[in-house]
């Protein structure tokens, strides 16, 4: 292997890669081309005699990983197998597994996601005697994780009831021996907080770190990755301030600032030759986001033509606006054989998707809608995911409680509430109480019922030897039998066959991608894939090829589109009201936003608005069109359809006048 990076990478690409000793921020601009030059980077420090397994490379999705270590892979000839590249998600688990007992936890422990979170908290509500339905799940999840990340210092007005479900949520989760999200980031700094060796160990084994998509790391993601950057300091963070759009889950783009303050010698490369967009794309955006005054000086650039003028597009309202965007898609598609995945339509928030994808299947347009439900939150999905919780962590009383009555055995709320006293009382799990009751005689249940657990408990003990010979395909197809979960179907679905056969294919798809992982994944547990699941869920963002990409600006992110249409571009949609009204600073994520929607479109990008919108409530709002589309210079805007002649400038001046003599009107 012989690297050239400067015929490889252009020459800021080329001097990015190049300093692999100590620390660097790489401002890479959208794109730039910051994935081939980690690539390049990353090959070039192995040809300088770096190890592989001290590498660690640390990104968002699965899919930039999937991504990264494809490339590392071709580029290498697949020589070097020991990096570590990954999600910071993935590499914390990856460290619990090793060290969590330094914490108090047992290591066959379970990841919740947000859904187990759910029930969870709910339970514990119940238990602490509070009336659920005085509490909004979701809020207090939200809270309770900015609560345990620091976001927040403590439960406002000191809310004794909050505090009290709040401490009991905890305790119960590790009780359970369970960790959620927040925790895969928090508990790996706990561990090396409480023990200095693992931290040192970890430190010697990961020498050289780059971290992609910099802006996106929270201040707790930061502490973890310089924590074990800071003994050698040889890390790469690669970012754009610009593109820093996910503040609501925690993200803090300020920690470029952080990182500059805390790595002094620090060298700073910025990458500004854009090879995705035309010329007056790329012009547009760069004006839209000089509006923004706390940034990184920089302005993209491409060698590309200036290509076509923006179209901006007035409606009469949402429907026409759907429509309208519909039937240009079929019309292009048609007339110049564009491939329906060459376009996008992006908008602001998930309530806007439904008009338009209702538009497009009726114009028979193939459409992908990013942000529908995950395979994973299917309910049957999550039925026999359970059953496999409960086998691998016997401790887990949530899944446990999910599937004990499902399907139906005849074990009541009354027994669950005997079990969960018999559980509290002895301090031990729901599944050892169960086992009391099933074969204690002086158990408080009888008859039915005590027969009813007795077959339950029998049939997880068999299940768990099964899981212990490693039959992680064939356990999941003897449980369907073993429960009569298709006779379960018909029972939930009596008057439609068709949507028994459609849940039952859904678990012989998840029966095989076991398998596959199996097969791929010899030496692996149960467990391990269990874990790998709740971290992975579904991945949304793939293009799917044929179908028009229907998304949020928001899941767009990453993704490039030869046609882009963004829709509903107005005022109090983007920049959003409910943003503006948290916090009036919030407009410059608002255009960031915007800005990262803009650099979406690689050839041709349509703006559409409404004259008229309806609310919630159905009523209907006029509407002006988004202060951001002010921004852009008036030289890059056509008024024409895309794909017809150049209306006259008499023409313009028309509409116009007609357009200002309606909104007077009304």
């Amino acid at each position: 292997m012989s690297i050239d990076l400067v015929k490889e990478l252009n020459s800021e690409q080329a001097k990015a890669a190049a300093n692999i000793n100590g620390p660097s921020l790489i401002i890479a601009g959208a794109g730039s081309g910051k994935t081939r030059m980690l690539t390049y980077r990353i090959a070039y420090m192995l040809e300088q005699g770096i190890q592989d397994r001290e590498i660690l490379a640390l990104t968002f999705t699965n899919k930039a990983a999937k991504e990264m270590k494809e490339r590392i892979s071709e580029l290498t000839k697949g020589n070097y197998k020991h990096i570590t590249a990954t999600t910071f998600h993935s590499f914390g688990l990856g460290l619990l597994k090793q060290y969590i007992q330094y914490l108090g936890y047992k290591n066959n422990f379970t990841v919740y996601d947000t859904n187990d979170n759910t029930s969870l908290l709910r339970n514990v509500i119940v238990t602490l005697g509070y009336d659920l339905s005085n509490y909004n799940i979701s809020s207090l999840l939200a809270l309770f994780s900015d609560i345990k990340c620091e976001r927040h210092k403590e439960i406002q007005n000191k809310d004794s009831a909050l505090e009290e479900i709040y401490n009991e949520f905890i305790a119960t989760q590790k009780a359970y021996n369970v960790v959620d999200f927040d925790d895969l980031i928090l508990l790996p700094i706990k561990i090396f907080e409480k023990r200095p060796d693992v931290l040192n160990i970890v430190q010697e084994r990961y020498k050289y770190i780059l971290v992609d998509e910099f802006q996106d790391t929270s201040l707790l993601q930061y502490k973890f990755i310089t924590l074990i950057a800071k003994k050698y300091q040889n890390i790469a963070v690669v970012g754009d301030d610009d593109q820093s759009i996910y503040s609501w889950r925690g993200a803090n783009y300020q920690n470029i600032v952080n990182f500059e303050h805390d790595f002094p010698t620090l060298k700073e490369f910025k990458l500004e030759r854009n090879y995705r967009c035309s010329g007056n794309i790329l012009e547009a955006a760069n004006t839209i986001i000089t509006h923004n005054e706390k940034r990184k000086e920089k302005k993209l650039w491409t060698e590309d033509s200036k290509g076509s003028q923006i179209y901006v597009t007035s409606n009469e309202d949402e429907e026409e606006e759907a429509y309208y965007i519909a039937q240009h898609i079929k019309d292009r598609s048609r007339k110049e054989g564009l491939a329906y995945s060459d376009f996008a339509v992006l908008v602001r928030t998930n309530g806007l998707l439904s008009k338009l994808e209702t538009a497009l299947m009726e114009n028979s347009i193939p459409t992908q809608v990013s942000g529908g439900q995950s395979f994973f939150d299917r309910k049957e999905i999550r039925d026999l995911l359970c059953y496999l919780k409960v086998i691998v962590n016997i401790d887990d009383d949530v899944s446990l409680l999910r599937i004990i009555n499902t399907p139906r055995r005849g074990i009541g709320r009354v027994t669950i509430e005997k079990l969960r006293q018999h559980a509290d009382k002895k301090k031990t799990s729901l599944f050892d109480a169960l086992s009391d009751f099933a074969y204690a005689a002086d158990a408080p249940v009888s008859g039915k019922t005590k027969e009813a657990l007795k077959n339950f408990v029998q049939m997880v003990i068999g299940w768990q030897n099964l899981a212990e010979n490693n039959q992680k395909a064939s356990l999941l197809s003897t449980i369907i039998d073993d429960i009569s979960y298709r006779e379960k179907l018909h029972e939930d679905y009596p008057d439609s066959p068709k949507s028994v056969d459609y849940k039952m294919q859904s678990l012989e798809f998840l029966r095989q991608r076991i398998s596959r992982y199996e097969k791929s994944n010899p030496d692996t547990s149960l467990r391990d894939y269990l874990n790998l699941v709740m971290i992975l869920g579904e991945e949304n963002s793939d293009v799917e090829k044929g179908k028009v990409n229907l998304m949020t600006m928001h899941a767009a992110k990453g993704l490039e589109f030869n046609t882009v249409y963004l829709a509903g571009i107005e005022d109090n949609i983007i920049p959003s009201s409910r943003a503006l009204e948290e916090n009036p600073a919030n407009i410059e994520e608002e255009r960031r936003l915007f800005y990262v929607a803009v650099t979406r479109a690689k050839k041709e990008l349509t703006i559409t608005y409404c004259e008229n919108r309806k609310d919630r409530m159905g009523e209907n709002h006029l509407c002006l069109p988004s202060r951001f589309i002010e921004e852009i210079p008036n030289q890059l805007i056509s008024n024409k359809v895309a794909g017809e002649e150049e209306t006259s400038t008499e023409d313009k001046l028309a509409a116009l006048s007609a357009m200002l003599e309606k909104l007077r009107k009304k």
